[in-house]
């Protein structure tokens, strides 16, 4: 569920909660635990679906998931 950048999309989201991933990916940040847990994790694929070494993948997904988590706690507490 990135939101990719664009003018009309920077506009029609101006103001909403977002987090940003280190790759520059922004994610809308959502108040349904469920849904911001599917948002992370689709994202996680992204970053390793290209990684053949399943070892190297695992740590590239708990790099991203683990940096994720901790901008959706923090967002959170700001609002």
């Amino acid at each position: 569920m990135p939101i990719r950048d664009s003018k009309k999309k920077k506009a029609a989201n101006a103001g909403l909660p977002l987090i940003e991933c280190f790759c520059g990916a922004k994610i809308l940040l959502v108040p349904n635990v469920n849904l911001m847990s599917e948002a992370i994790e689709a994202h996680v694929e992204e970053h390793t679906k290209e990684i053949v070494d399943p070892k190297a993948a695992e740590a590239e997904a708990e790099r991203v998931r683990n940096d994720l988590i901790i901008k959706v706690l923090s967002k959170a507490c700001e609002t």
